[in-house]
C-alpha cells in the first residue's frame, strides 16, 4: 500500500486522515497524496439567483478557501519524514477520488464523512476509514476480519493483506453465514498460504451483530476490522438497515472496506 489517496476537506476529520494517512506511509514507505476536490462548474451552474457576479464571487471564496487549506497541509507534511504532494482539483469529491484512485493502493478518508459508503461502492481501491477523533496510528497490533463468507469479505481480507502481513495477529470472526457461504477455515487457509496464520472464531449475537462485531474486536484487542460492505442487497439494506449500515454509523474502530 505505497500509493495513499487521502480526500480532505476543512472538516474537523482532516487531522485523523492526515495521521492514518502518515502513519501508514511509515510502515510501507509510501507516498501520500492528498487531494482537494471542489466543483466550481456546477457551482457556477447550479446558482439559483444573483447571477454571475454572485457566482464568481462564491468561486473566488471557494478558491480562497482550498488555498488555504492546502498550504495548511502542506505546512503540516512538510516536517514530517513521509513524501506527499497536495493535489487540488475543480471535480466534485467523490467523481474526484474515483478518478484518482485507479492508482492509490489504498483509500484513507473519516468514517464521519457523509460520503464514504459512495466512496467505497464506487472505487475499485481498499478504503480505510477511521472513527473521529481516533486515528489509526499503530498497524502492528491485531486485527480482526468480520466474515460471512461473502464475496465482498473476500475482496476485504484480500486488499487488506498488506496490512494483515504486518499484525502481530488476525482474529477470523464469523457471527452468522449465508447458507451458501464460504467457511471461515477457508479464509485461514488462505492466509496461510500468505505466511498469516489466522485464528477463527464463531460466536454468536450478542444484540445487534454490529454491536457484537465491535465488542469481539475490542475483546481480541485488534485496532482494525477489516469487511465488505453490503453483501447483501444494497436496497434492502438501505430500506431496513443492516450489518454495513450499523457498522458505517457506529463503529468505534477503524474499518478496512471493500464491494
Amino acid at each position: 500500500m505505497r500509493s495513499i489517496l487521502c480526500p480532505v476537506d476543512g472538516a474537523k476529520t482532516l487531522d485523523d486522515r492526515l495521521e492514518t494517512a502518515l502513519a501508514l506511509a511509515r510502515v510501507t514507505n509510501g507516498h501520500v497524496c492528498v487531494q482537494i476536490a471542489s466543483p466550481f462548474a456546477e457551482m457556477a451552474v447550479w446558482e439559483p439567483f444573483g447571477g454571475a457576479a454572485l457566482t464568481a464571487e462564491v468561486i473566488a471564496q471557494v478558491r480562497e478557501e482550498d488555498r488555504a487549506l492546502a498550504d495548511k497541509v502542506d505546512a503540516r507534511l512538510a516536517p514530517q519524514d513521509v513524501p506527499f504532494d497536495v493535489m487540488e482539483t475543480a471535480q466534485a469529491p467523490i467523481p474526484a477520488a474515483y478518478a484518482s484512485a485507479r492508482f492509490a493502493d489504498v483509500v484513507v478518508t473519516s468514517l464521519a464523512d457523509p460520503l464514504v459508503e459512495e466512496l467505497v461502492l464506487g472505487v475499485r481501491s481498499p478504503v480505510l476509514a477511521v472513527p473521529k477523533g481516533a486515528p489509526l496510528v499503530d498497524f502492528t497490533g491485531p486485527a480482526m476480519i468480520a466474515w460471512d463468507g461473502g464475496i465482498e469479505a473476500a475482496h476485504a481480507m484480500r486488499a487488506a493483506l498488506p496490512l494483515l502481513t504486518r499484525a502481530s495477529m488476525v482474529h477470523i470472526v464469523a457471527v452468522e453465514e449465508k447458507p451458501d457461504a464460504l467457511p471461515a477455515l477457508d479464509a485461514a487457509a488462505y492466509l496461510s498460504r500468505h505466511g498469516i496464520h489466522a485464528e477463527t472464531h464463531a460466536i454468536q449475537a450478542a444484540g445487534p451483530i454490529a454491536a457484537t462485531l465491535v465488542d469481539t474486536a475490542r475483546r481480541l484487542g485488534a485496532g482494525l476490522i477489516v469487511m465488505g460492505l453490503f453483501g447483501r442487497s444494497r436496497l434492502r439494506e438501505l430500506l431496513l438497515g443492516g450489518v454495513s449500515r450499523a457498522m458505517l454509523d457506529n463503529s468505534t474502530l477503524p474499518l478496512l472496506l471493500a464491494h
